[in-house]
């Protein structure tokens, strides 16, 4: 039926959907995650750290404080319990098979796990973000975690903080390489060139200390952005955001994506919203060559339009937004969601616009009561599984018979995820809300809410309806 078809309410009572930029962006005030000064530590606030030590590598047996195997000077450790571990003041001995528990630890901007046996050394950073968002209960400790510690240290010395992100960046995995190796190499030692730990030797220190000069601290920098693009939209200031946005922006889901487009878009939402609420996490964030980012991003946000006070909350949008550095300055790339239909889903590419820009055409359709491009999105092999009677002649008529019955009075509608199966089939995860105006008796009918897992095909070069679309109110409105 028309109701459930359409997302487009009257222009009488159009309510615009909150943009997933302002989702995106807006939601960085949010303290669940960043600056841990908008978010205090809890008084006596500890954690319990567990996981296990991790030493493929043939060592040197006398470096591990007496262990030694008369048969075999340089071996792979088979008993890790000569290691003694050690953070926030707590310690223990690890079990024979490496593995670990200390309770109790207190929280610490800048804490170190280590695991110390004689001369041999490892270590492990666990940043803030690491003890209040992640599996501390699960964490490995090696030569990698070891060589990364040992350059936040080295770059902390000369007062710069460098975060897990900053240090794995592209453009430094060659020489975090050869760190590593060095490290692998200094436990092969004899014990009479090792003075104090293998940390300590001109070998691991020297290249640890280049290394750290040379990372740049750069997740600040962009978390500073994205705080000015905030106070923009709070604001409302065309020119501030218009700064912020590369001239050459694009979206990989739609072509017509673009510096322009993008202000025109945030000129309508500014003139129809405001927000009420947001919460965000940052999931991911990635330094490319060429001073490139990619900041993986998720949110929810609530709204209410100016005029009508109605209520709107998004679903949970997850975007991988690409940024460049302009000059001095980090500017929005590629791929940021701003418009109704964008992606809610990462890794969209050319086939999700595609299948977007149908779904819109679809919506469009009903909303003018078109049925012309009606029937040229629905497949004439419909149908749908729990319902034989379903078919592109039955839609087809109820799509008919519901123009000339009822009028759509307001309506949501959110493409949640789409998988691409392949070049020529796709399924829809959606949602939907819809409440028509029953001419005669003259009533409000409401839908509720609505979720479906709907098929599409690619038939002579058009996306078309092919399966488990719920048109009629007896279908079934949750089928995920």
């Amino acid at each position: 039926m028309a109701a459930h078809l359409s997302p487009i309410p009257r222009a009488r009572s159009r309510v615009l959907l909150v943009p997933a930029f302002l989702l995106l962006v807006l939601a960085t005030s949010c303290v669940n995650e960043g600056d841990l000064r908008f978010n205090p530590v809890a008084p006596g606030e500890t954690y319990r750290l567990a996981g296990r030590l991790v030493l493929p590598e043939v060592t040197e047996s006398e470096l591990l404080a007496g262990l030694r195997v008369p048969t075999a000077d340089i071996q792979a450790i088979t008993d890790f319990s000569v290691f003694t571990v050690a953070a926030g003041g707590k310690s223990t001995r690890a079990a024979k098979d490496g593995t670990f528990t200390l309770t109790d630890v207190p929280f610490a901007d800048d804490l170190v796990l280590s695991a110390t046996a004689g001369k041999v050394v490892l270590r492990k950073r666990l940043y803030p973000r690491d003890l209040r968002l992640t599996d501390v209960s699960r964490l490995t400790v090696s030569l990698d975690t070891t060589a990364r510690a040992l350059i936040w240290q080295k770059a902390r010395e000369r007062k710069t903080e460098l975060t897990a992100w900053d240090i794995a960046a592209r453009e430094y995995q060659d020489a975090l390489a050869s760190l590593t190796t060095a490290l692998r190499l200094a436990l092969q030692l004899p014990k009479s060139s090792v003075p104090k730990t293998i940390l300590d030797l001109p070998a691991v220190d020297t290249p640890a200390r280049t290394l750290a000069d040379r990372i740049l601290p750069r997740e600040e920098t962009l978390r500073e952005a994205w705080t000015v693009l905030e106070n923009a939209l709070l604001k409302k200031n065309q020119g501030l955001l218009a700064y912020y946005i590369s001239p050459e922006f694009t979206n990989d889901w739609d072509s017509t994506s673009g510096w322009q487009d993008f202000l025109e878009a945030m000129d309508g939402y500014f003139t129809a919203y405001d927000i009420t609420a947001a919460s965000y996490t940052i999931l991911d964030m990635e330094f490319l060559p060429g001073e490139q980012a990619r900041v993986r991003i998720a949110g929810e946000i609530s709204s209410h339009h100016i005029n009508s006070d109605q209520p709107y909350k998004t679903g949970v949008y997850t975007s991988d937004v690409f940024w460049r550095k302009e000059g001095t300055f980090w500017k929005i790339r590629r791929n940021l969601p701003y418009r109704r239909g964008h992606p809610t889903q990462v890794m969209a590419d050319g086939r999700w616009g595609e299948i977007a820009r149908a779904h819109a055409d679809l919506q469009t359709a009903i909303f003018r009561e078109d049925l012309t491009t009606l029937e040229r999105h629905v497949s004439p092999n419909f149908g749908n599984d729990w319902d034989v009677t379903s078919t592109y002649a039955d839609l087809l008529n109820t799509a008919r018979a519901r123009f000339n019955a009822v009028d759509v009075k307001n309506a949501s509608f959110t493409i949640r995820h789409i998988e691409i199966i392949d070049d020529t089939h796709a399924r829809v995860r959606c949602s939907a809300q819809v409440v028509v105006f029953r001419l005669a008796p003259g009533i409000d009918v409401e839908t509720g809410p609505i979720h479906a897992l709907v098929d599409w095909r690619r038939e002579d070069g058009v996306w078309k309806l092919y399966r488990n679309l719920p048109y009629r109110f007896t279908h079934p409105r949750s089928l995920y």
